[in-house]
């Protein structure tokens, strides 16, 4: 015999989920957007040259 699934997720609970995944994803980009312009020499950020990207108009 098969059962009734114990819980089934609506479509408010998938709208809900999708939100909260979108909001933690754009706020760790940002975070760690954050994070590496301030990392050490080293390890910072390459511009290209702008030879190379005229589209950028720097």
């Amino acid at each position: 015999m098969t059962q009734p699934p114990v819980w089934k997720p609506t479509l408010g609970w998938h709208v809900r989920i999708v939100a909260v995944l979108l909001a933690v994803c754009t706020a760790a980009y940002f975070v760690l957007a954050f994070v590496t312009d301030k990392l050490p020499a080293p390890y910072q950020k390459r511009h290209p040259a702008p030879e190379a990207t005229p589209w950028l108009n720097r």
